[in-house]
């Protein structure tokens, strides 16, 4: 059996990272979100745990308040946890204005996904679908993009698949560079529908990001509601508040 000696002058935290490899680091970052009058509509904060792991930084939980131009307290919420991979995780939000809530689960095989949405005072409706490992979830986009960095930098695409929670379906999605540059971004991306009628129907997300890997621009549709029929479409400007202790491309 081996035994773990502690020298007194070396602190057990720094010990604990020779050991496991992997040291923790919070990261906090904040975004404003414009409608497409121009107007600000709300401010996102986000709080993500996690842990430094062989060179780069990977989220355990993260959190999201949505806060109005005018108040204090959060009008909707959102938690991610990662508990397999990082484009896909599972899903609280809530946004008691439009009595909404919807989970997103997996399995302990996370070989099943698990969608359960419900909005007004309707009952619940409840999905199953497979998992497949081009499937992404809500923010997993994000750590999609940065997994395919190169790639899409040196101007390939990645496809992939999409979750749509609010129907119960995954779509085939093509994640690209932005032939269009973004104001203020270094690098312009775009995920899309790759098939023709959906691309008809479904505008493109705009993406942009840093030289870091951190994402400074989100414009399309968003999760906040406008009303009981529709979501708004933003223009998202993300700031880093609180820095990650290390870089967050792998």
């Amino acid at each position: 059996m081996t035994v773990l000696r502690v020298h007194p002058f070396i602190p057990l935290a720094l010990l604990l990272v020779s050991v496991t490899g992997a040291r923790a680091a919070d990261f906090a970052f904040e975004g404003t979100a414009r409608d497409q009058q121009g107007e600000v509509i709300y401010q996102e904060r986000h709080r993500v745990s996690g842990s430094c792991k062989e060179g780069s930084w990977r989220p355990g939980s993260q959190k999201v308040d949505y806060i109005r131009p005018d108040g204090d307290s959060p009008f909707a919420k959102k938690s991610l946890t990662y508990p397999d991979t990082l484009i896909r995780p599972e899903v609280d939000f809530r946004q008691p204005d439009f009595n909404e809530t919807l989970e997103v689960t997996f399995g302990d095989q996370q070989e099943v996904a698990r969608v359960e949405w419900s909005l007004g005072n309707g009952e619940a409706e409840r999905w199953k679908l497979e998992v497949t490992p081009r499937l992404v979830v809500d923010a997993g986009f994000d750590h999609f993009i940065r997994a395919n960095w190169d790639t899409l930098r040196e101007g390939g695409s990645v496809e992939f698949r999409f979750l749509a929670p609010t129907r119960g379906e995954a779509y085939d999605f093509v994640a690209e560079p932005d032939p269009d540059p973004l104001d203020g971004a270094r690098h312009a991306f775009r995920i899309k529908p790759s098939g023709f009628l959906m691309g008809m129907l479904v505008d493109p997300i705009r993406l942009g990001y840093d030289e870091q890997g951190f994402l400074t621009h989100y414009s399309g549709l968003g999760n906040i509601r406008r009303n009981q029929e529709e979501n708004y479409v933003v223009d998202l400007r993300y700031r880093v508040t609180e820095p990650a202790d290390c870089p967050l491309l792998p």
